[in-house]
């Protein structure tokens, strides 16, 4: 069954695998509280604990198909209960930890979970809160054990009931996890729809399996030998384990090569990590990058004034460098390449300037991956002049989820690279990205139609997003569904959102933006009306309608407004930024279609000075 000239049928079959192959590498490290180091669980270590695990599942009276969800943020023991999972055919459905308990509940309620792992008290708070509105909701294990109470499991004693379990039924693990089959359900991934409705993604074994070979590939064949890796590869893990980009790449990638997973402590941590792990792959989505180029831009001001000035010329000459490099044009042509000159201060500058960059992201890193929204071109050309190499990529939660990425050697900023092997790419006749192959999803969890809609019937997965397909490079051109991307990756349904705050007697319409921003802002058009009544009673003496919405008293109205009206949203669901717009979105200004739908790029474009000024 563990065949190692074969690629693994399933899941529980790459772990097994793994397990046993590496059994003696370092598999999953966090940084001890008292050492302040970096300590690893061997692979040996982390299959017996995924095996008792597994077993605490099916002592619980589990079965094959059931679903745990998991509500933790970065940590072994959340890889551990996928593995355990995956080993018992248990379906593990992830969600972000970030989800307020309004939004877990529905998906909890969809799935019909029946167990749900959570890391500590607070994600526990948010279980109690909805536990009696979820009656199939039977278990509540919580990984802390300081923080278990009576009504709930700790993680060990789950482990030490697996223990048991096994104990007392000898071959019974052995014969458990090979019955998992190729096209079995392995989990189910919420995604937010343009409707705002969540979907539960199905992704079996398969669909994840045949993407894990596909980037394997690609990495074995640039940095590898005879289809492996060499030993001491580690990826930093950065990415919520939720994300299907982070799951598959940065979690089952690293499984499948022997290579080392370590967790960083937090988004304020980056930084340190990086020098204390000195990774060799890490996979970000590009505000990371942005956060990166911010620094990087930001170091100059600490320099004497005589340095300014060399420094930021080193990283223009960087940029330059890496924009020839990576083929972006510039008006229709290549970027132009360094003189003789600029050659020889290239290689000065790299000496001075660039190594020291690379040594702050731990000397050692081989490619860092970016996915989960659009990269600048000109962030790519940065890091490539600065000796850094990234690999941007392109795919969704339903294509388990690469389609595209560009490979080591190979790089064309601008694009998300090259099909990935074993996917099929179209374009249709409108510009919409179709995608087919074995990893495209087995469907969504209980709305067929919605899957007819999303798969047709010769397996062509419409992806919503328009692009070109030049010389088996994708570049992305414009997205025709109007989910909002932000920067971080996360994803935005607006339009549900815009009707709740347009609840507010002081909101006319509101228009969501945020497509690869930092966060979600929002062009509002108040009710004037009502408005007026309000700068009367506070005496505000302002006649003109436009002058009024800039008035202090009502921003700070709008923003208690929109906060009243947001509790129930996730953190990055909320409206950061606004601007207040006095004249109202009409069809005649073209920022409506005849059917009175927004054309959110028209009015984005319109009031880009406004955007880029909101109030916080």
């Amino acid at each position: 069954m563990l065949d190692p000239s074969k690629a693994p049928q399933t899941l529980a079959e790459l772990a097994q695998r793994a397990f046993v192959s590496f059994q003696s590498r370092p598999c999953l490290g966090v940084k001890d509280r008292e050492s302040k180091e970096y300590k690893y669980l061997t692979y040996g270590q982390v299959g017996l604990r995924a095996r008792y695990v597994a077993g605490g599942l099916l002592d619980l009276g589990l079965e094959r198909g059931d679903r745990a969800a998991i509500i933790s943020e970065n940590r072994p023991e959340w890889a551990i209960a996928d593995f355990a999972c995956q080993l018992s055919g248990v379906i593990s459905v992830p969600l972000f930890s970030t989800l307020p308990s309004a939004q877990i509940e529905g998906i909890l309620r969809d799935c019909g979970a029946r167990l749900v792992f959570v890391s500590d008290k607070s994600q526990r708070a948010k279980i109690e809160e909805i536990r009696d509105r979820l009656p199939e909701l039977q278990h509540v294990v919580v990984m802390d054990e300081a923080d278990t109470v009576e009504s709930t499991l700790s993680y060990a004693s789950l482990e030490k009931n697996g223990q048991e379990y096994f104990e007392a039924r000898i071959g019974a693990f052995e014969s458990m996890w090979p019955a998992a089959a190729p096209d079995d359900v392995a989990t189910i991934i919420y995604t937010s729809g343009t409707t705002g409705e969540p979907k539960g993604v199905m992704l079996c074994h398969r669909n994840i399996g045949s993407n894990i070979e596909g980037i394997c590939k690609l990495l074995t064949d640039a940095y590898g030998q005879n289809g492996q890796m060499p030993e001491g590869e580690i990826f930093l893990s950065f990415l919520p384990l939720a994300h299907i980009f982070e799951r598959t790449a940065g979690f089952w990638v690293p499984m499948r090569l022997g290579a080392a997973i370590a967790y960083t402590e937090s988004l304020r941590t980056v930084d340190r990590n990086l020098q204390e792990v000195r990774p060799t792959f890490m996979f970000c989505v590009p505000r990371l990058y942005e956060s990166m180029r911010e620094k990087l831009l930001g170091a100059a001001s600490s320099l004497p004034e005589g340095k300014q000035e060399k420094y930021l010329d080193a990283l223009q000459l960087a940029k330059k460098a890496g924009a020839a490099r990576g083929g972006i044009l510039v008006g229709g042509k290549p970027s132009p390449g360094l003189g003789l000159g600029e050659s020889l201060k290239y290689k000065l500058y790299d000496m001075a300037v660039y190594s020291k960059v690379r040594e702050k992201f731990g000397g050692r890193l081989r490619a860092f991956v970016s996915g989960g929204a659009p990269m600048s071109a000109d962030i790519g050309a940065l890091f490539t002049g600065l000796g850094v190499t990234i690999l941007e990529g392109y795919g969704l939660t339903e294509t388990s989820p690469v389609i595209a990425v560009n490979r080591p050697g190979h790089v064309k900023l601008g694009t998300v690279g090259e099909i990935l092997p074993g996917v099929e790419v179209k374009i249709a006749d409108d510009g919409e990205i179709l995608a087919r192959g074995p990893s495209i999803m087995k469907g969504y969890w209980n709305k067929p139609k919605e899957t007819a809609d999303a798969v047709n019937s010769e397996g062509w997965f419409h992806t919503g997003d328009i692009g070109v397909l030049e010389n088996n490079y994708l570049k992305i051109t414009d997205r025709k569904k109007d989910l909002l991307v932000l920067a971080n990756g996360k994803k935005v349904a607006p339009a549900p959102i815009e009707m709740h705050l347009a609840q507010s007697k002081y909101i006319s319409q509101v228009v969501l933006l945020g497509d690869k921003q930092k966060a979600v802002s929002a062009l509002i058009v108040p009710q004037m009306e009502v408005l007026r009544v309000f700068a009367a009673k506070q005496n505000l003496g302002i006649e003109e309608d436009c002058e009024l919405v800039k008035a202090p008293a009502v921003l700070k109205l709008m923003r208690d407004e929109i906060d009243s009206l947001s509790r129930d949203l996730a953190d990055f669901e909320k409206v950061r930024k606004f601007s207040l717009v006095s004249e109202a979105f009409t069809v005649e200004g073209g920022e409506l279609t005849p059917t009175l739908k927004v054309k959110r790029r028209v009015v984005a474009e319109k009031h880009a000075a406004l955007v880029g000024t909101v109030e916080d």
